[in-house]
């Protein structure tokens, strides 16, 4: 076990003296020392019989090229070395027996760095000891140490729980790196070089063991920016041909470099099935099946094997997943071909909670679920919220590949420094039945990116969220702030009752100010952006690299402020869409802070509140406006409640009514509109996102419902996620008081034959009419994902019934 102490280290006098046995010739060493001899050996002793009971002690009298000899004990202090050539070693060394190490402890209290070498710090030895129960090791920039024989275990920290090393330079020799936990990246073993040097030697004969460390990210390891790769040869690593899940290579742009794990032995083998968590689980269980579940999400995500061949599932059962109720652990890392799915959004809710470690500490976010160079990584079928922090964020990911969202609702979350979802340079992203809502942010809202994200958003509710921020000097972060990337597609995606504080903010914001290596080039369509508060835009489609965008069966209504509904540029192709908003003007091209690119603008088959007036030009741009398009009052179908999903379809007398373009071939869209209805129909296409008087749109799992007699009723979409339109057909009123219409509505009953909602129609109606359930019971709460029967009663009687099915 005893390893040469490398370059630029000297041994103390004292280095191969049993101590226990020659206690009289320290003594007499100490003496001769303190009368004029260069290096010193200070003995550290808890029972008092040393020199010293403290290490901190000890060493702030050491001058350059002392020894510090600590006798066993756990020592619970927080020790700093600022000295030069310093030697600090328990009796392992001086016996190879390695029950020294286990028995000579340095504790961090909980809350303290267990040791840290400070800044320019050279030639510092550390052999022989057990570092835990403290944040663990922290190396500060252009310090030079050697680790040997070291156990470091137990140890929470937000980054490199147990040793981080900032921009300077170690040996490791013989130290085992196990069982810690950093809330943010690298468990085990944290390496940072960004702006500066790191070099970090891994002794390839006295060879160290990583394993069993959790993290937000990179579970083992995590080297940032280093400049070149690094081998890592060990006795032990966590499991046999490890992932990025558990090592990670985080590379700043340009910055290329591997992790060359070669590991003798493994902890565990992950475990090649599908696994089930409750909360009524144990960790201590197989997770086979529901019957031997798990309890944390986290720990069956960590056991789980990631397959690509044969992707494996995560099943979360109903019940409220928290620190407090069930002791999850947050973040919760996803994995690469491993889908964490629920059982609906109603019946699976995680509550992220803060650890109490972390609690008051500054300038960090709650995270509940986190991605870190994963790839085809999915989170499906739940809910999402926090309780106990006003700094919160659903999911953070990072250099992502195919990540999936799908049938998740994010609620009462309060982002700051980070939004709901914070996902940085992700690409092929496919985001499907997001609901993200009641939000209240002074920072970061919904969405946010700070590099480029290529994919698919699409049947998407983002709703009810206000930036409160506000300031005279600087404007606030929009509510959705998307860098995009080469591509990116937004449909059938609702974007409603949106409000920014500050008098010169824009709400939502796609796009880019940096370069891509091709043209960029957007679709939204069959979008609303409605009841939008700002004194900015309101909606930004941007790039600085001409991209090339189209709009179409968009529409832009109901929004306030002084600002445009909409600014783009590039080459812009708007179609099929309404602008009607109480602003300045409707569309504006945006100059890109006078950068020089020039935009090429063209309107066909629109409605502009106020024609060309409401398009706020830019000097050298070009505006292609077609007589297609047409001005005036889209009669909506309005009501009382502006955010009714339906208030802003068109009513029978609106002029946007197979107002759409004759040729809807290439168009791309989806074969339903926003309300589930088809998208074309009668032959032509309407402006905006809602087709009026067409039937409801059907797959080929939902055939469509034959004829009845009347009464009539139908529902669609069917399935739904948000809500489902209802067309009913009521019996004409006859003069005869038997047959007269009294009484009229719709009941609704789970699979179970229980009523959950009622809904009251018109019984004087002859006709269609119209009315929509929005998946939730009497109490407003929402229905969980099943089968429910739609009852129509005409007089108290029963009429007919329909199946829907509700999904989450």
């Amino acid at each position: 076990m005893r390893q040469h102490l490398g370059q630029g280290f000297t041994p103390s006098p004292l280095m191969g003296v049993d101590m226990q046995r020659y206690r009289w010739i320290i003594a007499g060493l100490l003496c001769l020392m303190g009368m004029g001899l260069r290096a010193v050996t200070r003995i550290v002793d808890i029972s008092g019989a040393g020199q010293y009971t403290s290490i901190q002690a000890a060493i702030n009298a050491s001058s350059p090229g002392d020894s510090v000899l600590v006798y066993p004990g756990r020592y619970c202090e927080s020790v700093i070395i600022g000295t030069n050539n310093i030697y600090l070693f328990s009796q392992e060394y001086l016996t190879n027996n390695p029950d020294y190490i286990e028995s000579t402890i340095i504790d961090g209290n909980g809350n303290s760095l267990c040791l840290r070498i400070m800044e320019n710090i050279q030639n510092v030895l550390v052999r022989g000891f057990s570092l835990t129960h403290g944040r663990g090791v922290f190396l500060y920039p252009n310090s030079l140490s050697r680790f040997e024989n070291c156990y470091v275990f137990g140890n929470s920290s937000l980054d490199g729980a147990g040793i981080n090393v900032g921009m300077g330079s170690i040996y490791l020799s013989g130290v085992r790196i196990y069982d810690n936990y950093a809330y943010r990246m690298g468990g085990g073993i944290y390496i940072y070089g960004y702006m500066g040097s790191v070099n970090v030697t891994f002794d390839p004969v006295n060879r160290c063991s990583i394993y069993n460390n959790t993290a937000g990210a990179g579970q083992d390891i995590v080297a940032h920016s280093i400049n070149n790769d690094l081998s890592i040869p060990l006795e032990m690593f966590t499991v046999a041909n490890p992932s990025s899940y558990y090592a990670t290579a985080f590379r700043a742009s340009g910055n290329e470099f591997e992790l060359l794990i070669d590991a003798q032995a493994f902890h565990h083998q992950e475990i090649n099935h599908d696994l089930y968590v409750s909360p009524e689980g144990d960790d201590a269980n197989d997770g086979l099946s529901p019957a031997t579940a798990l309890k944390t999400i986290r720990t069956a995500v960590y056991r789980v094997a990631s397959d690509s061949s044969n992707p494996k599932t995560v099943h979360i059962l109903p019940g409220t997943y928290s620190r407090t109720a069930n002791q999850q652990v947050f973040p919760i890392p996803l994995k690469s071909w491993v889908r964490v799915r629920g059982a609906g959004i109603e019946d699976t809710q995680v509550v992220g909670e803060m650890d109490p470690f972390y609690a008051n500490v500054t300038n960090i976010a709650l995270e509940v679920f986190s991605s870190f160079y994963q790839s085809h990584a999915s989170l499906e079928d739940l809910s999402i919220t926090s309780a106990g922090s006003d700094n919160s964020c659903a999911i953070w990911g990072f250099k992502e590949e195919s990540l999936q969202l799908k049938n998740l609702r994010m609620h009462e979350l309060s982002p700051d420094l980070i939004a709901i979802i914070t996902i940085t340079y992700a690409s092929n992203c496919l985001w499907d039945r997001i609901i993200i809502e009641d939000c209240t942010t002074d920072g970061m809202g919904l969405l946010y990116s700070d590099g480029y994200i290529t994919g698919i958003i699409r049947n998407s509710v983002f709703r009810n969220a206000v930036n409160t921020f506000v300031s005279n000097e600087v404007w606030g972060d929009p509510l959705v702030w998307i860098e995009l990337g080469e591509h990116f597609l937004l449909e059938n995606t609702v974007f409603t009752n949106l409000a920014m504080s500050d008098d010169d903010s824009q709400a939502l914001s796609f796009g880019g100010t940096y370069t891509t290596p091709t043209q960029r080039q957007y679709t939204i369509q069959n979008c609303l952006f409605s009841n939008i508060t700002c004194n900015e835009r309101g909606v930004i489609f941007h790039g600085r690299d001409y991209p090339l965008m189209n709009i179409v069966n968009c529409t832009f209504a109901g929004q306030n402020g002084n600002g445009e509904a909409l600014m783009v540029n590039g080459i812009v192709n708007i179609s099929n869409c309404i602008f009607y908003n109480n602003r300045s003007k409707e569309i504006a091209i945006n100059p890109m802070d006078g950068s020089g690119i020039t935009t090429t603008l063209t309107l066909e088959n629109n409605l502009i509140r106020n024609g060309y007036s409401d398009i706020w030009p830019w000097i050298g741009c070009t505006i292609n406006y077609s007589d297609t398009n047409i001005t005036g009052n889209p009669l909506f179908l309005g009501g009382d409640d502006t955010n009714d999903p339906l208030y802003y379809s068109l009513s029978a007398a609106s002029p946007c009514i197979n107002g759409g373009t004759p040729d809807t071939e290439g168009l791309g869209l989806l074969p339903y509109d926003l309300a589930g209805n088809w998208r074309i129909w009668d032959g032509r296409i309407d402006m905006g996102c809602y087709e009026y008087g067409s039937e409801p749109w059907v797959d080929s799992d939902d055939p469509v419902v034959p004829e009845l007699p009347a009464p009539k009723l139908a529902a669609y979409p069917n399935p739904f996620t948000v809500f489902t339109n209802l067309k009913i057909i009521l019996p004409s009123n006859r003069c005869n008081d038997k047959t007269r219409v009294t009484s009229a509505s719709i009941d609704i009953y789970n699979i179970k034959g229980q009523k959950v909602k009622s809904i009251a129609l018109d019984p004087g109606k002859a006709g269609e009419q119209f009315s929509y359930w929005d998946g939730r019971d009497e109490a407003g709460k929402q229905c969980s994902s099943g089968v429910y029967i739609l009852n129509l009663k005409v007089n108290g009687i029963g009429a007919l019934s329909k199946k829907v099915t509700l999904v989450r």
